[in-house]
């Protein structure tokens, strides 16, 4: 089988949690070439049709795919400062550990965001478009020539 040299995250975009997540994996330093696209997006279902919308899933350039907290070990394992961590997680004791934890955050994670408040980013661009933004005075001066 060919190396992994890249993965799709596929993420719910309708979560915060998972928005804030998708930025955070976004600042760290990649060791395979990161996507992401939201889940139950035109892309995702045309893409990857065999997946459930709302469930994390990453899907790497050989064709394999993770799904739950596989998928977040994965995300994990392509990223240089977890690796390590990523390899630990895979360990009898910590794996039933982490399949918990995913298992309790994944359930409540828009419960999570609203506490946390963190918006999705649907919420973002209702919020944007909100904004009036001011006209430069540069065009007004133009305009009144």
């Amino acid at each position: 089988m060919p190396p992994v040299t890249s993965f799709t995250i596929v993420y719910d975009a309708d979560c915060g949690l998972c928005t804030r997540t998708k930025d955070w994996i976004r600042q760290q330093v990649p060791l395979v070439r990161l996507q992401f696209v939201a889940s139950g997006s035109s892309e995702a279902t045309k893409r990857f049709p065999q997946l459930r919308a709302g469930e994390l899933a990453v899907v790497a350039n050989t064709g394999e795919v993770w799904l739950g907290n596989h998928a977040w070990i994965v995300c994990l394992w392509g990223l240089r400062d977890y690796r390590e961590l990523a390899y630990r997680l895979t360990s009898p004791l910590l794996s039933l550990m982490a399949r918990e934890a995913f298992a309790i955050v994944s359930k409540n994670r828009l419960a999570l965001s609203s506490i946390l408040r963190l918006r999705n980013e649907r919420e973002i661009e209702q919020q944007l478009r909100k904004v009036v933004v001011p006209r430069c005075q540069t065009e007004l001066q133009i305009e009144q020539k």
